[in-house]
């Protein structure tokens, strides 16, 4: 089973409105739960049709094996982060789902908004994932225009999911570009990442210390 916003992201690149999406997706940290081992995780993803990407001291990459999972193949696969603790544990997840581009080649984009990476908010390039997602994704500058059409939808289906599973937000952005849920365990974020190509939803552990970044061990 494929984790995160992968059937929703499909779904809205079928055209299919947003009231016949399923009511509950199987999250990450549905699949994952928090502080297992490093080892158990690679192995989940590499049973699951993942193949691993980029590799550092602390995270792993895994990408969707399939290069075009798309109707549309200019749409790119979906990709996750996993970070670990000092003890080699999970800790926090990032899964980055394209906006799936129109059937026909189209593609909706944000006029005016920066065209840094997507990731570049959430992933240290020399380090892997970064810490205190959701704080980084409330920071990043609010927008002045609303989200277009394909963003939007896929932002409210999700947003709408993920408020049934964790109740009223924390924090929402006027212009409905990030949002943020808290549970028991968990800090759960939305975002709208880079110039609208990419959705971010973040999961991270509460009140457990994410230990120190070290160097870049390997990439691949």
């Amino acid at each position: 089973m494929r984790l995160g916003l992968l059937l929703v992201a499909f779904v809205v690149g079928c055209n299919v409105g947003p009231s016949t999406l399923p009511t509950q997706r199987p999250l990450v940290a549905d699949q994952l739960p928090y502080l297992v081992d490093r080892a158990d995780v690679q192995r989940w993803f590499l049973r699951n049709d993942w193949c691993r990407r980029r590799t550092w001291a602390q995270t792993d990459e895994f990408v969707i094996c399939n290069p075009r999972p798309y109707l549309n193949p200019t749409t790119p696969a979906m990709y996750t982060l996993a970070r670990y603790d000092d003890e080699g544990r999970v800790v926090a997840f990032a899964v980055f789902t394209p906006v799936p581009c129109r059937m026909y080649g189209r593609c909706d984009g944000i006029l005016g908004r920066t065209f840094y990476a997507a990731e570049d908010e959430f992933v240290d390039r020399s380090n892997g994932l970064r810490q205190h997602l959701a704080d980084r994704g409330r920071a990043v500058e609010p927008q002045r225009v609303g989200l277009p059409d394909m963003q939007q939808r896929m932002f409210d289906a999700l947003t709408a999911e993920l408020g049934h599973r964790f109740g009223r937000p924390t924090w929402q952005d006027d212009l409905r570009y990030g949002v943020t849920w808290a549970s028991r365990t968990s800090e759960v974020g939305l975002f709208v990442a880079g110039n609208g190509g990419w959705l971010v939803e973040t999961h991270e552990i509460r009140g457990a210390p994410p230990g120190a970044v070290r160097p870049l061990q390997t990439r691949r």
